[in-house]
This record gives structure tokens, C-alpha cells and sequence, in this order.
């Protein structure tokens, strides 16, 4: 798949700020403040509304990213803390996902848009070796990467 870009790797996490305040120790990085987002995910077993909780090194790319775990759901610990993805930029969602779903990597999650659209703003692909690849659409970047820069968190809406 061409055109897509490494910008991160997301760790799920039980506590997300034991976790920030141990990598920071560990491995000496800082962070930008917690975010809050509301999500409405598509996911295999259905819709699901999540208030993820979550944030990013400052310095970067690739930037870690750490995810607070839901008690249930797709954000839910199976096995305790793990890596959760590896997140690329893509200038066109529908067609790298549905590129991802060919080339076997089953799409498991997926933004839903205002308008009930399905991949929105981003989809997460399973595949081999544990890897889950977040695909992201580049629309957002400008909005990341202001707030990467000190501004507010603005995320396009649809």
C-alpha cells in the first residue's frame, strides 16, 4: 500500500496516567495534556459509544500514544496492557481500507461519520504477528498536528 505515512504506535492502558508518568521515567519522554474524545466505532458486533481518554509523546514522528482501556469493548484489555496499533496517514480511507481487507488484513473497527458513514476519519485492520494497523485520514493532520504544536485539539466533524 502506497502513500500512507508512520506516525505513531498506541499502547492500551489501564491507568493512563500511571502509564505516562512511568514511560516518562522509563524512557524520557514528555506528554501533551489527557484528551477526552467522544467515538462512535462500527465494529463487528455492532456500534459502540466510547469517551476515549488519551495522549501523545511531544515529540515525534513516530509519536507513542497511550489509550485509557474501557471496562468493555473494543478499547477493553484482553490480555492485559499491550501494544494496541501503529497508526499511518491515508489520503484516501475508503479505498486504503478496503486495500487492507484484500490483501487480508480484516477491517475490526471503524469511525462512523455524522452521517452515518462507515470508514470515518479512521479504521483499524487486523492482521498477522499481532499487528493492528490504524489507518487515519490525512484530513485530520492539519488539526493533529496544530495541537502536537501547542493549540487546541480540532478534529474535522464529516
Amino acid at each position: 500500500m502506497s502513500g500512507g505515512e508512520l506516525f505513531k504506535t498506541g499502547l492500551l492502558v489501564a491507568d493512563l496516567e500511571r502509564a505516562m508518568r512511568d514511560l516518562s521515567r522509563w524512557l524520557g519522554v514528555a506528554w501533551r495534556p489527557v484528551q477526552q474524545a467522544p467515538l462512535t466505532l462500527e465494529t463487528p458486533g455492532g456500534r459502540e459509544e466510547v469517551a476515549l481518554r488519551f495522549s501523545y509523546t511531544t515529540s515525534g514522528p513516530p509519536f507513542l500514544e497511550l489509550l485509557e482501556a474501557q471496562p468493555r469493548g473494543y478499547y477493553a484489555l484482553a490480555q492485559g496492557e499491550q501494544i494496541h496499533h501503529v497508526g499511518r496517514w491515508v489520503g484516501d480511507l475508503a479505498a486504503a481500507s478496503a486495500e487492507l481487507a484484500r490483501q487480508g488484513l480484516a477491517r475490526e473497527a471503524a469511525g462512523v461519520g455524522p452521517d452515518g458513514a462507515v470508514p470515518a476519519l479512521f479504521a483499524f485492520h487486523r492482521g498477522a504477528h499481532g499487528v493492528r494497523v490504524e489507518l487515519v485520514d490525512s484530513a485530520m493532520r492539519a488539526g493533529f498536528e496544530a495541537w502536537l504544536g501547542g493549540g487546541a485539539l480540532s478534529l474535522p466533524t464529516g
